[in-house]
């Protein structure tokens, strides 16, 4: 009896050691999740965030990405383009079934005076295919040309990449 409670307890200890970061997030919190890792420019947590294989579709670009150990975002590039951070405007969960779902997430990016000068909508396929969500495909229309911008703003997307 003492060896049987020992084990619950060990299990319930190590518990978290074993726990996915995304395990028991729904979609929506998924793309929350995402977008904080990204701003954190946490290379090990995009890769969780992305399911590989998965491909991305960027002003009508199309790229796919089958190596894990190959970095998901390019943020010196994306830095170059004035990025600092990130925000979601909003994420509405378009469909969503046992394993797979999609997603439209409304974000903007922000320069270091937090300045808004991008705005896009992308649409997201996810996976649920190892018990947690997991970004499948992208498909970014691009910059919204909205008019609240500041005169930073671009008409065209500067990183074909994501947030």
């Amino acid at each position: 009896m003492k060896k049987t409670m020992l084990v619950f307890a060990l299990m319930f200890f190590f518990h978290p050691v074993w726990a996915h970061p995304q395990d028991g997030m729904n979609p929506e919190q998924l793309m929350r999740h995402y977008l904080k890792v990204f701003n954190e420019e946490d290379m090990k947590a995009l890769e969780e965030v992305y399911h590989f294989p998965h491909v991305r579709l960027v002003s009508g670009q199309l790229t796919q990405f089958e190596d894990p150990s190959k970095p998901v975002v390019d943020f010196a590039a994306l830095k170059k383009t004035g990025w600092h951070h990130s925000k979601v405007n909003q994420v509405k969960v378009l469909a969503e079934g046992a394993n797979s779902a999609m997603v439209e997430l409304d974000f903007s990016r922000f320069d270091k005076d937090d300045k808004e000068y991008y705005r896009s909508v992308g649409y997201y396929v996810l996976t649920k295919n190892k018990g947690y969500w997991q970004i499948l495909s992208l498909n970014s229309i691009g910059d919204r040309k909205s008019t609240r911008l500041n005169s930073s703003h671009v008409s065209e997307s500067r990183m074909p990449s994501s947030a």
